[in-house]
């Protein structure tokens, strides 16, 4: 009963959206089915039930009792009932979101066509020019905007056809240009997304996406009108770099400065999320660069603290690394565990046994030189293949850091791991920079301290391969070799 689509969604009512639900099942309009008469007390008790506790389990015979009391159990006729009732919650749950704040124009919208369904043309063409009218006062040439744009042109496109006097052009112009400006504004957010993933993961690009990347133009009206195009089309150029650089960096930044005024919440807090990411390619092309991990690490106390980084009051996982990881590098240590315990409750697709949050404890432990301690707090494993080779990683490096016999059979079982995970779940970089890791590592675990000559061969090796992963630890032993 527990594993019902019901009870999934019952767990993430609020207590306002409870009350919506109960009010609903007591009218007969939303509450017709053949169980209606049981739908409000399954209800009550599926959202009444303890579901913070996992110990209390809500027993489908149990249940069958509360509702069909002195009758034996009939397999089936409890789920009838739930069926009715998840029923009322998600005509609730669409109620809310349809009337929601914000959603305005689509209320007005929608009621245009009923205007015009029931043949009160000159209303209906009052409601499009009050329409026309908010459209003229949106504060931003954003998605929704272009969104809106569109349904409203079309409209009074339909409206012209239907009293076509063969006069005028039909609103044709006006359509099309709306069409167009949405057409650039989507194309450029998905590519955008596409090529930031292209940065990591191993992806067949089609032949035909490949022209829409390299033959992507836009018209410089529909940038000159929108903030958000020109800024997408900024983040575009940059992304299709093989190698982003810093001026890069700063360009986008004025950018985002420049026109913050002229951007809605939502679009700054995903071009802020491009600006970050563009900091990370930046940093793992050039590892040395400390000027870039300090921007990282403002942007990201500056985004968290406008909440930015969160998404619906929640942090995702990759988000917590990023901010905790940085700041250890800068060895902002005290904001850095601060961070970390502060927001631990906050993370998105946190297990029960904390895995996230281990593995974030372990890095900060590893560099605070607690590398046993470390150790203990790194996850057995994980479902998700970043946070996995993370883990490796660290645990190489601990045993690196505490001379243990155990390193060469982890070095070698995880050359393993990368010859059969690789060509599965790795891009051909992604790959090569943890082998990168591993072979430059063997040449500093089987060199002689104190060995001038050897250590300059080894950083030299290191210095041509600056996009292994964890380059700058590696640099820093192999500098370590030259003492005794």
């Amino acid at each position: 009963m527990e594993q019902s689509q019901l009870i999934e969604l019952i767990r993430t009512l609020t207590q306002t959206e409870k009350e919506l639900i109960q009010q609903l099942a007591s009218i007969p309009y939303f509450n017709q089915g053949k169980m209606k008469a049981f739908v409000p007390r399954l209800l009550d008790i599926c959202m009444g039930h303890p579901w913070q506790e996992p110990q209390t389990i809500l027993d489908k015979k149990t249940v069958f009792s509360s509702l069909f009391p002195d009758q034996e159990f009939v397999e089936g006729k409890l789920e009838k009932t739930m069926v009715e009732a998840h029923k009322i919650v998600k005509t609730a749950l669409l109620i809310q979101q349809y009337l929601r704040e914000g959603n305005d124009f689509q209320l007005g919208f929608d009621f245009t066509k009923v205007a015009r369904t029931k043949g009160m043309d000159v209303r209906y063409q009052h409601l499009l020019a009050r329409l026309q009218k908010s459209q003229s006062e949106f504060a931003f040439k954003n998605e929704t905007f272009f969104d809106q744009q569109v349904k409203l042109e079309n409209a009074i496109h339909e409206s012209e056809c239907y009293h076509n006097q063969k006069k005028g052009d039909l609103n044709v112009p006006n359509l099309i240009q709306a069409l167009e400006a949405n057409y650039h504004l989507k194309r450029y957010a998905i590519l955008n997304r596409y090529l930031l993933q292209l940065k990591t993961s191993k992806i067949e690009v089609p032949a035909v996406l490949l022209n829409q990347i390299e033959e992507s133009k836009v018209p410089i009206r529909f940038l000159e009108e929108s903030p958000v195009l020109k800024a997408s089309h900024a983040v575009f150029h940059l992304l299709k770099k093989e190698r982003p650089e810093i001026s890069d960096v700063r360009t986008l930044f004025e950018l985002l400065i420049l026109n913050e005024r002229n951007f809605d919440r939502e679009s700054l807090q995903e071009f802020y999320t491009y600006l970050r990411n563009i900091c990370t390619l930046v940093l793992s092309t050039d590892a040395e660069n400390t000027v870039v991990e300090s921007m990282l690490h403002e942007l990201f106390k500056d985004n968290l603290e406008r909440g930015y980084l969160h998404y619906e009051g929640k942090l995702h996982s990759s988000r917590y690394w990023a901010v905790s990881s940085i700041a250890l590098r800068v060895k902002d240590y005290n904001w850095a565990i601060t961070f970390i315990e502060k927001y631990k409750h906050d993370l998105i697709g946190e297990n029960e046994s904390q895995d996230i949050y281990r593995l974030n404890m372990a890095n900060y432990l590893f560099c605070l030189g607690r590398f046993s301690e470390c150790l203990d707090w790194i996850p057995a494993t994980s479902p998700f293949v970043d946070y996995l080779l993370t883990g490796k990683r660290l645990e190489i490096k601990a045993y690196y850091e505490l001379k243990s016999d155990l390193l060469s059979f982890k070095l070698d079982t995880f050359k393993v791991f990368l010859s059969r995970t690789s060509p599965k779940l790795l891009s051909e970089v992604h790959n090569q920079n943890h082998q990168d890791f591993v072979n430059l590592l063997i040449q500093i675990h089987i060199s002689l301290p104190g060995d001038q000559k050897r250590a300059e061969k080894v950083i030299s090796r290191i210095r041509d391969r600056k996009q292994a992963a964890e380059w700058r630890w590696l640099l820093e032993k192999a500098k370590a070799l030259k003492e005794k």
